[in-house]
């Protein structure tokens, strides 16, 4: 149930983002929805396909995808870091080694899902700073996860 009415209120506001009116950010949640909203709009100008948006591994719901897309031929694994423009660091460095480990092993999981159907892939990093107005995207192609 509280699922459920999570869900609906996320609908609602991407509605209401998509029609231009302006919500107030009141959590850290709608923050986070919200930057995800600009990254997959921003992503879609650029003629990537979004296949799934928040993908959970059936074999772990704790380990979680923002933004699975294709680009050409290429399966595309995205993070979405949300940030405010006032933030200390960007969003691109706020991937910490936990939360590295943890995208490597989603990642993992949705490739072992799909059984050789992407034979090309890569992960991606798409920073959104938000500020008075809508948020600047910054889209970091093909990130290593472990320089």
């Amino acid at each position: 149930m509280a699922l459920a009415k999570i869900q609906f209120n996320r609908r609602v506001l991407e509605y209401l983002w998509r029609l231009g009116i302006k919500v107030p950010l009141r959590n850290t949640r709608v923050k986070g929805w919200f930057g995800e909203w600009i990254a997959r709009d921003y992503l879609i100008s650029k003629k990537f396909k979004i296949i799934h948006k928040n993908w959970h591994s059936p074999y772990d719901v704790r380990k979680e995808i923002d933004l699975i897309a294709m680009d050409d031929e290429c399966l595309v694994f995205i993070e979405v870091r949300a940030r405010s423009q006032s933030a200390i660091n960007s969003g691109y460095f706020s991937l910490n080694h936990r939360k590295r480990k943890s995208l490597l092993c989603a990642f993992n999981d949705f490739l072992k899902k799909h059984d050789g159907q992407f034979p090309i892939y890569r992960f991606d990093v798409t920073e959104v700073d938000l500020g008075p107005c809508w948020g600047k995207v910054f889209h970091h192609e093909n990130v290593s996860l472990f320089p």
